[in-house]
Parts: structure tokens; C-alpha cells; sequence
């Protein structure tokens, strides 16, 4: 824990600083939309209590604040709560005056057992029998989702059946071919793309948050309205909240003093074997030995080289690599901020709900304005947000054009090497994957990666490390990770043989029906080596004539996006299918009544990227 005289020395310097970063924030605050419910507002069927308080943000206009918070003030408070900020003086205290303390349910006005429930939650009680929360404690598109638990198909059963390949061992072995030819190695001859590595682990953090297939099968045709999405579609940060406070406690960390409801996430501890992490300005010697960039991890004490490690994580997935498993844990420092935040600004409502909202209405906003717009491009987001219509609570069921093809053009963005931080400097895809893995856990502190090297945090790093292409080429990395050997061509005809199992129209059909151009025989052979092509053109041409969709896709980014974007059809897949998810959902940024703009700190002024997000995480500093 930080100490009080380490406290105060941050905020004193900060508050005395003639200039701020140009990288770090706007010089002027941003003053978000009224985000109150609107007198008379209609609220849909069905909303509770806790409905209203995700989907109405309490956080008003300064001027609706009786006084607003003085630099003293600030320091004192953070003195006496103990709290270490991750931003300086000035643009905290900005943020904090911009928060009405005043909720429109404080605690006090809570029912009686409700109030009663969240003092049993704290460690010294940690009674759950007959306790009584708000909803907002748990997932809410678990109780009110209509289908959210299933795959489904974007396309028409017609167009499937008139251009699918059919499933048959002809075609299998065809796709086997192809999938082969994907992953030989060797092929990785184009140069990056223009988006900043991150995004591709911050992309797998996303599907996480969104689906989950545990049944489907490569084996057998299969219909995909069979299928169990086991993550709630609604980009609500399941895969980081789990079940919430009351059903997960073991993820949480709860006060044991001040107000009850300003719970926080336990973090986990790092092995010590030297510095490691962020240097910032000091670079390699700005180093620090790190004790808490991990994830809670199982320990078994009693026999400590019998401990499995395993993450105590919202979705295991998200412990699968090195990077997406701190980024998971960045997020994890994210809501952990805002909670401060709000202790600091005495808000008087429920802490924990208020926090959850602004966290993931911040992640919202950052995936639709930051992540898809790199990936998809403003064209398709912009047409989405315009043409998409969804109510609120409608049906919905994933659909596995997007998950089983469009937005797995990932894969292709993976690299053989990353810059990780000033220690390791050309770190393997091996190790990304062996150093979150016993004997590496918990994960070494001179492993501890540095997010500046991944995303534009404005803190400058010797690489900044890029994505590959989006093409239909796989990393030659993907050949030495653990359990590795043939996985690239494993993964590439898994792909292509699971879009054949669930009968997904081919690339010209869904361009066709979306009123877009296929593209042509020459298009979708530009640049391919011979050996490819050769692949293409076996079984009189089918791959050419009836394109699986993620191949299609693929090929569609290299030759229309130039590998730096998707191309029209995968473009308007992936960007419909996330603004459908946000549109139906209550809760999301989307339908806060009055609008949504973001609140906390950015490099830009009523906008909040990913970078952001690592920087008020305070991920990017040693």
C-alpha cells in the first residue's frame, strides 16, 4: 500500500505543475450530457430499480453540484482515505467535480434490508443467506434476455441453402487443403498493418465479453440455433464482473472500512525475479519490481509446488496469454480507479453499481469509437449506428456469421515477436504463451508488460509494436506455443471446417445480399502465391465460385483494406452485429437517457479511447 507521505508528494507535485501532458488529457474538463432520467421519461417494460440506475447515469453537470472541490481539499481527502491516483492533481480533481455526490437512490434511502445486506458482505461477517441487492450486482442479461443464450444466423435459411458448400468428405479434405496452405510457414511477407498491437488481444478480450461456443462441433452439419452462447452478448463486462459481489465474492474485495459498497477487485501478486513493467520517461532503468500485475491466482500453501495457479477470473480465457491476461488485469485496476474516484468525490449512492456503469460505459464507448472504427472503418460504424434498428430487450441470438467468420480476423494479426517491455525487447509468440504458465506464475515481475509498447499511450518506447495484416496468412508463432506443433494449420482448416459444419453462405451470397459487389475471380487471387491459387481452383473452382465466408473475408481486408481494415461485408458484420448487441441492451452507453459522453480523463476532449483506458487504469507509469 502506498503511504501517506508518498500520497501527498504525488499530489502536492502534481497540483504545483506549470503544464500538463498533452498526451495525458485535455487542458479543459469535459462537461458530459445531463445524464438524469428525464421528467415523465418511459422506461421499458419490465426495468427495476437497478435497471434504471445503470441505464440513468447519475453523474450531472457541475453546475448541479452545490460547491465544487478545491485543490486542498483534494489532497486532503486523498490523504485521509489513502488513496494513489493515477492521474495528476489537476484532472482528478477536475473529474471529481464533475461527479454530483447527491444519487438519485443514496444508500439511506435504500430499503432497510438492502442497506442491511451490503454491511454482511464485508470480511468480518460474509453472511449471503437471505441478503437482499441490487440488481445491479449481478448480469442483467441474465434475467431479461430473450434468446441471448443462443447462436443463431444473420442470413436466411434460402441464401444459405443456395450457396453454402455442402458438407460432404470431398469438401472437408478441400478445406483441409486449404486450411494447410494458410498455415505453412514462410508466407508472412507483407508488412504491418497501422494498428497498434494491442488491439488484438484487446479484440480477443472483446469476443470473451460476448461469446462463448462449447458445443459446436466440426464433425457433423450442424444448425446453429442448437448452439449455447455461454457469455451474455451485450458487451456488459461478464467475463470481468463474473456473477457479481453476491454469487463470486472470492473475485472481490470488500471494505473493512468507510462506505460498504465501494468494492473493489482483488489483484494478485507478481514473483519476484527484479524490475519489469512500464519504465516511462526513465526507460529501462524506470523499471520497478512489481507486486501486483497479476490476476488472483489459486495458491496452495500447504504444498506450494502443487498450486495450479489458476486465474480467479471472470472467463479462464482471459489467462490464455500473457497479454490478454494483463489486460484483464488492467481492467481490473480500471473499475479499482473509479472506485476511488467516487470514495473521493462522496458519492452517496451504491459505489460498486455506480462504478460498474461508468466502467463499462467507458469500454462501450472505447469499442465502438476506438476499436471498430480502426477495424472496420467510420463508413460501416457510422451506417450501423444509422441503419441498425434493435428495441430494447428484443430477441437476439449471436450470430455465427460474425462469430464463426467475421470477427475472427484476428488470427491473421497475430505476431512472431513483441516488444514486451525494455527487458525482453524481441519476446517470442512462445513465450507470450509460456510466461503465463506454471512454472512463470504468478507472472514473473520482470515479465510485467508495458502497455505503451502496444497502444498510442503517448509515452514513448523504443518499438511500438504493430499488427499483422489482415489477410490469409497465420503467424509462424503459432507453431511453438505450448501444445502448439501444426496448430496454425490446425486453426485455419478449424475455422474453415466449423463454417462448413454450421452452413454459412458463401462471401459472394452475404455480399449480395447486402447489396455489395463481390468480389471478382482476379480480386480474390490478387497477389495469392501459385500453390494457393492451385488450392482454389481444385473441384472446378467451388472455393472461387462458393468462397467460404471467413476466407472471403480475409481476402476482402487484403485486397479492398489494404490488410489495415476489413472490407465492406466483414466491415458490416462485425460493426451491425455490435451496435444490434448495444441497441437492445438497456444498460449500454447507447440508451442512457440525454446521451452519453465520456467522462473521465482523455487525450481528447469528449472521447475515450483504449489508451486511455491503460493510462487512468495507472498501468503505463512504473
Amino acid at each position: 500500500m502506498p503511504t501517506k507521505k508518498a500520497n501527498s508528494k504525488r499530489v502536492a507535485k502534481s497540483a504545483t505543475a506549470k503544464k500538463t501532458s498533452s498526451k495525458s488529457g485535455s487542458k479543459k474538463a469535459v462537461t458530459p450530457k445531463e445524464e438524469t432520467a428525464q421528467p415523465g421519461a418511459t422506461m421499458p417494460p419490465g426495468n427495476t430499480i437497478a435497471e434504471e440506475i445503470l441505464s440513468a447515469g447519475l453523474l450531472e453537470k457541475q453546475a448541479a453540484k452545490k460547491s465544487a472541490s478545491t485543490l486542498g481539499m483534494l489532497e486532503n481527502r486523498v490523504l485521509e482515505l489513502n488513496i494513489r491516483p493515477s492521474v495528476e492533481a489537476k484532472k482528478l480533481l477536475s473529474i471529481v467535480n464533475k461527479i454530483n455526490p447527491k444519487a438519485l437512490l443514496p444508500i439511506e434511502k435504500m430499503p432497510e434490508d438492502m442497506r442491511k445486506s451490503l454491511q454482511v458482505l464485508k470480511p468480518g461477517t460474509r453472511r449471503f443467506h437471505g441478503i437482499k441487492l441490487n440488481l445491479g450486482y449481478f448480469p442483467f442479461p441474465l434475467i431479461k434476455s430473450v434468446c441471448a443464450d443462443k447462436f443463431g444466423y444473420l442470413s436466411s435459411a434460402a441464401l444459405r441453402a443456395s450457396s453454402a458448400l455442402p458438407f460432404n468428405v470431398a469438401n472437408q479434405v478441400l478445406l483441409g487443403n486449404l486450411g494447410d496452405m494458410m498455415g505453412n510457414a514462410g508466407r508472412e511477407t507483407a508488412p504491418d498493418s497501422n494498428i497498434p498491437a494491442g488491439f488484438t488481444y484487446f479484440g480477443q478480450f472483446v469476443d470473451h465479453d460476448v461469446t462463448f461456443d462449447v458445443s459446436s462441433t466440426i464433425t457433423a452439419s450442424t444448425d446453429a440455433n442448437t448452439l449455447n452462447n455461454m457469455r451474455t452478448p451485450a458487451l456488459d463486462l461478464d467475463s470481468v464482473y463474473g456473477r457479481g459481489p453476491a454469487l463470486a465474492p472470492y473475485m472481490y474485495a470488500f471494505p473493512s472500512s468507510g462506505p460498504e459498497s465501494a468494492i473493489k477487485f482483488q489483484l494478485g501478486t507478481n514473483t519476484n525475479v527484479g524490475p519489469g513493467g512500464p519504465g516511462g520517461a526513465a526507460g529501462f532503468g524506470g523499471m520497478k519490481v512489481q507486486t501486483d500485475f497479476d490476476v488472483p491466482r489459486v495458491n496452495n500453501p500447504l504444498n506450494p509446488s502443487a498450486s495450479s495457479h489458476a486465474a480467479i477470473i471472470g472467463d479462464p480465457r482471459n489467462d490464455e496469454n500473457l497479454i490478454v491476461t494483463q489486460f484483464h488485469h488492467t481492467m481490473l485496476k480500471f473499475h479499482n480507479q473509479v472506485v476511488d474516484l467516487l470514495v473521493l468525490a462522496a458519492f452517496t449512492g451504491d459505489i460498486f453499481v455506480e462504478a460498474k456503469k461508468i466502467v463499462t460505459h467507458h469500454y462501450q464507448w472505447a469499442v465502438v469509437n476506438d476499436f471498430l472504427k480502426r477495424v472496420c472503418g467510420n463508413t460501416a460504424i457510422n451506417n450501423a449506428m444509422t441503419g441498425v434498428t434493435a428495441a430494447v430487450g428484443s430477441a437476439f441470438r449471436m450470430p455465427v456469421e460474425f462469430a464463426v467468420a467475421a470477427y475472427r480476423f484476428g488470427h491473421s494479426m497475430i505476431r512472431d515477436n513483441y516488444w514486451v517491455n525494455f527487458n525482453f525487447i524481441n519476446a517470442t509468440l512462445s513465450q507470450v504463451f509460456q510466461f503465463n504458465r506454471n512454472p512463470n506464475l504468478p507472472v514473473f515481475s520482470n515479465w510485467v508488460v508495458d502497455f505503451n509498447a502496444f497502444f498510442e499511450t503517448g509515452v514513448a518506447v523504443p518499438v511500438n509494436n504493430k499488427a499483422r495484416k489482415i489477410d490469409s496468412v497465420l503467424s509462424n508463432g503459432l507453431e511453438s506455443i505450448p501444445g502448439g506443433s501444426g496448430i496454425m494449420a490446425i486453426l485455419a482448416t478449424r475455422n474453415l471446417r466449423r463454417g462448413l459444419a454450421l452452413g454459412l453462405p458463401s462471401g459472394q451470397a452475404m455480399a449480395t445480399s447486402f447489396g455489395i459487389t463481390p468480389l471478382t475471380t482476379a480480386q480474390l487471387t490478387q497477389g495469392l502465391p501459385a500453390d494457393e491459387i492451385n488450392i482454389l481452383n481444385l473441384s472446378g473452382g467451388i472455393l472461387l465460385n462458393k468462397t467460404p465466408l471467413w476466407y472471403y473475408i480475409l481476402r476482402e481486408a487484403t485486397v479492398l483494406g489494404s490488410g489495415n481494415q476489413l472490407g465492406p461485408v466483414g466491415a458490416k458484420i462485425v460493426a451491425d452485429t455490435f451496435v444490434r448487441m448495444l441497441k437492445r441492451d438497456a444498460t449500454s452507453y447507447l440508451n442512457v437517457p440525454g446521451g452519453f459522453t465520456p467522462m473521465l480523463p482523455s487525450v481528447t476532449a469528449g472521447n475515450f479511447t483504449v489508451a486511455d483506458l491503460v493510462i487512468f487504469a495507472g498501468v503505463t507509469q512504473p
